[in-house]
């Protein structure tokens, strides 16, 4: 049984010494992106907004949710007046 356990131990010991030594550092996709304060006017949409902010190619709904969790809102609906964080542009 003891020499179970001081072998499983020694296993344990030498794959942390190895992680350690092939360790890699941590990779992120997260962008930093420069953020602004906007106050919304008559007749703005969070689509509109997101249309204009979108890249060719991508889809506008996944702006609109970013928008809506970058400024935790209920949903998509903006009112004249209210401020919401925006990506600089």
């Amino acid at each position: 049984m003891v020499t179970v356990l001081m072998t499983v131990l020694a296993m344990v010991l030498m794959w942390g010494a190895m992680s350690a030594l092939y360790a890699e550092p941590a990779q992120s996709n997260v962008r930093s992106v420069p953020m602004v304060s906007y106050t919304v006017r008559p007749g703005d949409t969070l689509w509109s907004y997101a249309s204009a902010i979108t890249p060719a190619g991508e889809d506008v709904s996944d702006t609109v949710a970013e928008l809506i969790e970058i400024n935790n809102l209920e949903s998509g609906v903006l009112e004249a007046g209210q401020r919401i964080v925006v990506p600089a542009q």
